[in-house]
């Protein structure tokens, strides 16, 4: 047994040696694993760190919960040593703190003490961070290279991999046939030997500048294996492979593509001859919207050549006001590939700003890319003045309208009233002739009350202006409604139910929205069967963030398939059997499709109908 002089001597020898070692050393004790000892080679795996007679995980905090922390107790508690080869441990760095991944390969042992028991465990710890990342770039670049050769492989144009020296690291098979070369020859093959116009200064200023950033396509000429000479046209990108620089050309056989250029102008040139012998004018832009061409008819209205009209523009002749509307419409046409409808003014030769409708649709080369809208012009000036002179002519109709309904109105009331006179004062001889005679008269003066309300509700609906929009509760606008109707109600044995939950309230301009409930809820008490009492519901919801309100009854119906549009036609009446004018649909109609919605309608005779309108963007 030894002395305890010689045991102390044993422990300073393992001390100087574990001192002395490269690798990382370290003695941590008890459950808390406190640093008992810590060699130079452990501490300079941590620099800046506080480790000895401190608890591990207080001086290395990144370490709890992780797998260190796991292994270091799984090795105190069951007394059995772990080695782990290029663990990843994410470490603090020095300075701001930030986690870095580093890989250790380390040997965890127990130490025991004099009875025995585990009072500690034993560090070995190596860093191999460097060898792990020198592995782990040699795996990427593998597998970078993989990933790039499976691509090629499989694209339908030809990759090509250069070398700094101009040799082929890799061709894909689109390649090696657009060439004529069989895989084993590659190795041999260098880009003089295919590229016709290859000058050895050029390509290496190309391979140099395509490292920082792709190149624009270039044109090129490659040599068949049996001396066939094509165009092709190449993009060219840098890349790194391994840490190694390459070129990669991505080469399109372009022989097609310029035999269609060709017959493209050559149909041009034929298009210039029959545009120019045109009557109207014709004209063409290019994608960015600069004049491609213009026909004689469209020079002489300019009075200008095509080359000055090529060099002005064709904003020079256009109004300022109208230009903005003119290069927005016609950019947003060639941005998506639509047609290009547009009236606008444009200086004739004499000064005079002529009105023209200018149409055109895109043009694209045979491979898909916008060759640029080609389109005609017609003068429509003097159409403009006719429709100008219908306009205030329609106008004047609707204000006559309008005011002839209200200075009628007077004189019928007053009839009305000396007629009720009448009958009080006048005795008829005959009662059979005032049984006869004033029912007729009083049915001919109601009439012509009704007729003239609709003609003064149809005249206001002619006018222009617009009554504001406002939130409007369903409920209470078909109860104000329901009451005003409330006899044709009573006359109809009607029950009105509503149903406003999924949409209890619309932005709309309130007049309007009574006009247009009060005639559906009008017609269906008016068109009631007289054969059983009116059922009526009024419901709402929205649909494609549209409110949509819907009328539906159990009346008289009528067959809708057979009507359509003519329902909506001004004085259009289906049953003659009750006083009417035919003017509430109209009215009904007018007002929906002003505010940008529409009807539906579904009737079958006998089976009442159902009104479903959409309110529109009011």
């Amino acid at each position: 047994m030894l002395t305890r002089q010689a045991r102390e001597t044993e422990r300073q020898r393992l001390h100087a040696l574990f001192m002395q070692a490269p690798a990382g050393i370290a003695i941590v004790a008890g459950p808390e694993f406190v640093f008992e000892f810590v060699n130079p080679g452990y501490q300079l795996l941590l620099p800046g760190r506080q480790l000895q007679g401190r608890p591990a995980l207080e001086a290395l905090p990144e370490f709890v919960g992780t797998t260190v922390e796991l292994l270091l107790r799984g090795v105190y508690e069951t007394g059995q040593s772990h080695e782990e080869q290029g663990l990843l441990i994410p470490i603090a760095r020095p300075g701001d703190g930030e986690l870095e991944d580093r890989y250790f390969t380390f040997l965890y042992q127990p130490r025991l003490d004099e009875q025995g028991q585990i009072d500690g465990v034993m560090v070995f710890v190596f860093e191999v961070t460097d060898q792990v990342t020198a592995r782990q770039k040699v795996e990427e670049s593998r597998e970078q290279f993989q990933r790039f050769k499976f691509m090629a492989d499989h694209a339908r144009d030809a990759f090509i991999l250069m070398r700094e020296d101009a040799s082929f690291a890799y061709l894909n098979q689109k390649a090696r046939e657009a060439w004529g070369y069989a895989e084993e020859e590659i190795p041999a093959l260098r880009v003089p030997d295919v590229d016709v116009l290859h000058q050895h200064e050029g390509f290496a200023r190309l391979f140099a500048q395509a490292q920082h950033a792709p190149l624009p396509p270039l044109e090129t000429r490659h040599r068949r294996k049996d001396g066939h000479v094509f165009p092709v046209e190449v993009g060219l990108t840098g890349l790194q492979l391994g840490g190694q620089p390459y070129l990669l050309a991505v080469a399109r056989d372009v022989t097609a593509q310029q035999q269609a250029t060709e017959a493209l102008r050559e149909s041009e040139a034929r298009f210039r001859i029959m545009a120019d012998a045109a009557p109207n004018q014709m004209w063409a832009v290019n994608p960015d919207s600069t004049i491609r061409y213009a026909n004689q008819a469209f020079l002489d209205f300019v009075g200008v050549s095509l080359e000055q009209y090529v060099a002005v523009g064709w904003a020079a002749f256009l109004p300022p006001e109208e230009l903005g509307l003119a290069r927005q419409t016609l950019e947003q046409a060639i941005r998506t590939r639509t047609l290009y409808v547009l009236e606008h003014r444009m200086r004739r030769h004499d000064g005079e700003y002529r009105w023209l409708l200018a149409q055109g649709a895109p043009s694209f080369y045979p491979n898909g890319d916008l060759y640029g809208y080609v389109g005609s012009a017609i003068d429509i000036t003097e159409l403009k003045q006719t429709n100008e002179r219908l306009t205030r002519t329609n106008k004047d109709l609707d204000n006559f309208v309008y005011a002839a309904s209200h200075d009628l109105k007077q004189p019928v009331n007053n009839l009305i009233g000396l007629f009720d006179e009448l009958r009080r004062g006048v005795t008829f001889a005959q009662p059979s002739e005032e049984q006869l005679l004033v029912p007729m008269m009083q049915e001919a003066l109601l009439q012509l009350g009704v007729t003239i309300d609709d003609l003064a509700t149809l005249g206001q609906a002619q006018q222009p202006q617009k009554a504001p929009a406002e939130l409007v509760s369903l409920s209470d606008l078909t109860e104000e409604v329901v009451n005003t109707l409330e006899p044709q109600v009573r006359a109809a044995r009607a029950r009105i139910t509503v149903d406003f939950d999924a949409q209890p309230s619309v932005a709309y301009a309130r007049g309007n929205l009574r006009t247009i409930l009060l005639n559906l809820l009008s017609n269906s008490l008016k068109y009631a069967d007289p054969a059983r009492p009116a059922r009526i519901h009024v419901s709402a919801w929205v649909e494609d963030d549209q409110p949509v309100l819907v009328v539906a009854d159990n009346g008289l119906g009528f067959d809708a398939a057979k009507y359509g549009s003519e329902l909506f036609d001004l004085f259009r009446r289906l049953h003659h059997h009750t006083a009417g004018t035919g003017v509430g649909l109209y009215l009904v109609n007018r007002i929906v499709e002003a505010h940008g919605g529409s009807i539906q309608v579904e009737s079958r005779e006998g089976e009442g109908a159902t009104f479903r309108v959409r309110l529109g963007r009011a």
